[in-house]
């Protein structure tokens, strides 16, 4: 099976982002949030005033939030995707509301399937060296990334463990599923 990076810089569109509040308020930046948010919880998103028109069903705002569209959300619950999903109002730089439905997928699986020894990335030899010698260090910068195939087990949408990258990794079988749904996703090859 191949896998891709999902992107929020979409050909035709351009870079898609914004910005994300949470209510109630957090005490921490969220990309550091490593654990599932209180129920209750709710999110705003206000897209860069770039943003003119939002036909994805895929974006990353700067917060490190990553947002999906109902229909990726719900082809997300059918694979059995661990991820807690927060209803977000999506609103244009204007304050008008956007034309779909989106929510903040939070907490997705984080998958130990770096290939330390076929990729290429910086300080390899301290690094790999951390993997059976712990504490872990976080792989940084990528040259070459390839991924252990073995060590992903089914997974569809996950992160990267011990690696810092923000984008998300999406399965070529969850991929053509969204294609057939027509769903808006832009792709590139890991």
């Amino acid at each position: 099976m191949d896998y891709y990076f999902l992107e929020s810089q979409y050909p035709r569109t351009g870079f898609i982002s914004g910005g994300t509040t949470f209510t109630p308020e957090m005490d921490t930046n969220y990309s550091a949030i490593d654990y599932p948010l209180p129920e209750d919880t709710k999110a705003e998103v206000e897209l860069f005033s770039s943003v003119r028109s939002l036909k994805v069903d895929y974006f990353e705002t700067v917060t490190g939030t990553r947002v999906v569209s109902n229909a990726f959300k719900t082809l997300l619950e059918e694979t059995g995707t661990n991820v807690q999903f927060i209803p977000a109002v999506v609103r244009y730089h204007n304050d008008r509301p956007v034309e779909k439905t989106y929510w903040i997928a939070h907490l997705m699986e984080q998958v130990d399937c770096f290939d330390y020894e076929r990729s290429e990335y910086g300080r390899k030899a301290v690094i790999a060296a951390s993997v059976h010698q712990p504490p872990r260090k976080l792989v940084k910068v990528i040259s070459k990334l390839v991924l252990d195939h073995s060590k992903i087990n089914g997974y569809h949408f996950f992160k990267l463990a011990h690696v810092q990258l923000l984008k998300p990794i999406i399965s070529s079988e969850l991929y053509d599923t969204c294609k057939k749904h027509k769903l808006k996703l832009h792709v590139t090859t890991i």
